[in-house]
């Protein structure tokens, strides 16, 4: 009994070294998966990094973006504005014109009109002496 004791212990032994072996394994390849786990830790947060400043610098671009496009727009609202202004007053300059012209026209129109009621009226006085002094128009002619 005592050696079956003894072998039960030896077997036992046995056990626990190949249990601590195993566990020694699972040690180093914990060891190992941590230290990769703390490069890829490393790596991501440089990249946080990097990534970090890459937005910040695009922000600042966009911010002078926006400013330019800002500027631009001022820039043509008054541009607007004076292109505006003289429309206006062209068109004034313009309609002032077009009344003098109206007004020149509608004189010489007037003009031609009376001219054209004097020659008539001469016409008709002509006609009505050629027409009572027809025969003696006649007779003189002969």
């Amino acid at each position: 009994m005592v050696e079956n004791g003894h072998t039960d212990i030896k077997v036992q032994l046995a056990g626990l070294k190949k249990d601590i072996e195993n566990t020694q394994s699972i040690n180093q390849r914990l060891d190992t998966a941590i230290d990769k786990l703390t490069d890829v830790s490393t790596s991501i947060k440089s990249m946080l990094a990097v990534h970090e400043e890459k937005l910040q610098r695009q922000e600042h671009i966009d911010e002078v973006i926006f400013e330019k496009i800002r500027e631009r727009a001022n820039e043509i609202d008054g541009v607007y504005r004076d292109l505006q202004k003289e429309i206006q007053s062209t068109e004034k300059r313009l309609l002032v014109e077009i009344k003098s012209l109206k007004i020149d026209f509608s004189n010489r129109v007037g003009m031609l009109e009376k001219y054209k009621w004097i020659i008539l009226g001469a016409s008709i006085v002509v006609g009505w002496i050629l027409s009572t002094n027809f025969k003696y128009i006649i007779e003189i002619m002969n």
